[in-house]
């Protein structure tokens, strides 16, 4: 696949991989000389912004030629079933599919200084594009990169492409290993008093027996292996009013750790304070190695509190290859309308990475289970259609 352009940016080269590696499985070269796009006889379409006398030409709006951040002012139009931004007069598709994309998986609307965000710092999803146009739970960059590939190939029939596999993976965050066990003796002294003003006494008596040694049941004690290999992602932080594992320098942590990895894989869930002081990714990533003695790749943020490009570039320096923290706290849905993995894109440097984004379809505690379960289902046949992971969060904490 061969794509013409005026000049080859780091934006261009981002996207154009993305749609055609990442999503439709097939390769992609660039040009800047006519005379080679001309000449050659492989399925090609043109990327500028004046016009290119070939089949397949894409009008290009300024985006993916620009190197700083710019709030955008949008124009709607439609498409299909959708409503999307960056309409174009010319050309064989009526927007700019490009820099909608690369708006998209940019996350580009959350680099602006004025947004509005919750009271734990995070962007949510009724101020995104994607939800105000009414298409948060569609993949639109899938369906855009496949309606690229279909006009190509009504013009150059030897196209090929595929979709990508469809792949469920279960996915788990750590925040309170166990409710009783574990715990020191002044937080089990304060629970038991809690416990009993509020006349649960079973509940002070397990805290009791979990003291004294004994046997106990715990509510929060659900791991077990699964059909497929799971992740763990596993706090480490210190205790603070948001992060309240067991320390990590305990028996119970440690036996739990040694016995999630025999059946899955292992991930550290940064702190909630991890988003604002970046040094904490690292550090709490080396002590949960430290107990593993193995290396420690795979990450998602507590409370999925993040700042773009901050964070990312925190966990980058940490040694993280795979971020799995890209999802909505408060609705469910594709924050980025992708679920392919894919490169985190630093807008800041105006450069692509190496850290490789996992987006999340959903949360659990979001909705009651009824409507989960409805919503889930819908998520889900949405992936199915269009391939790639379908990836929902748990807590261990609160399957109970």
């Amino acid at each position: 696949m061969l794509v013409l352009v005026p000049k080859i940016t780091s934006r261009i080269s981002y996207t154009f991989r993305v749609i055609f590696e990442r999503i439709l499985h097939t390769s992609v070269q660039f040009t800047t000389h006519i005379d080679e796009f001309l000449a050659s006889a492989e399925p090609k379409m043109a990327y500028s912004p004046t016009p290119i006398d070939t089949p397949v030409w894409m009008e290009a709006t300024p985006l993916l030629f620009e190197e700083n951040i710019v709030k955008q002012n949008f124009s709607f139009e439609k498409w299909e079933d959708y409503t999307l931004f960056f309409p174009t007069k010319n050309g064989r598709f009526p927007m700019d599919f490009a820099a909608v994309v690369f708006y998209l998986i940019s996350r580009y609307e959350e680099y602006y200084e004025d947004n509005e965000l919750d009271q734990h710092g995070r962007f949510q999803c009724r101020h995104s594009i994607a939800y105000q146009l009414g298409w948060h739970r569609k993949l639109l960059v899938h369906r855009l990169a496949i309606a690229i590939a279909e006009t190509l190939g009504a013009f150059f029939p030897h196209f090929g492409y595929k979709t990508p596999h469809f792949e469920e993976l279960s996915t788990h965050d750590v925040d309170i290993a166990y409710q009783y066990r574990g715990k020191p003796w002044w937080h089990r002294c304060g629970a038991v008093v809690k416990a009993i003003l509020h006349f649960r006494f079973i509940h002070a008596a397990n805290y009791l027996k979990a003291t004294l040694g004994r046997e106990v049941i715990d509510p929060f004690d659900n791991f077990e292996p699964e059909k497929t290999t799971p992740i763990y992602f596993i706090l480490t932080s210190n205790f603070t009013k948001y992060d309240k594992n067991i320390s990590y320098k305990t028996k119970a942590f440690k036996d739990l750790v040694f016995r999630l990895a025999e059946f899955s894989e292992i991930g550290i869930h940064p702190s909630y304070y991890s988003s604002r002081k970046t040094s904490f990714i690292e550090k709490e990533k080396k002590r949960l190695e430290e107990v593993l003695q193995m290396k420690i790749t795979k990450s998602r943020q507590h409370f999925l509190r993040f700042r773009f490009p901050d964070t990312f570039q925190a966990l980058i320096k940490a040694g993280i290859t795979d971020d799995y923290s890209l999802g909505w706290t408060n609705e469910a849905g594709f924050r980025a309308s992708i679920v392919v993995p894919y490169p985190f894109f630093d807008l800041v440097k105006n450069e692509e990475t190496a850290l490789i984004l996992h987006p999340l379809a959903m949360m659990d505690t979001v909705f009651n289970s009824k409507e989960e379960l409805l919503i889930m289902n819908e998520l889900r046949d949405e992936v199915k259609e269009m391939g790639g992971e379908f990836i929902v969060l748990t807590h261990n904490s609160s399957i109970v």
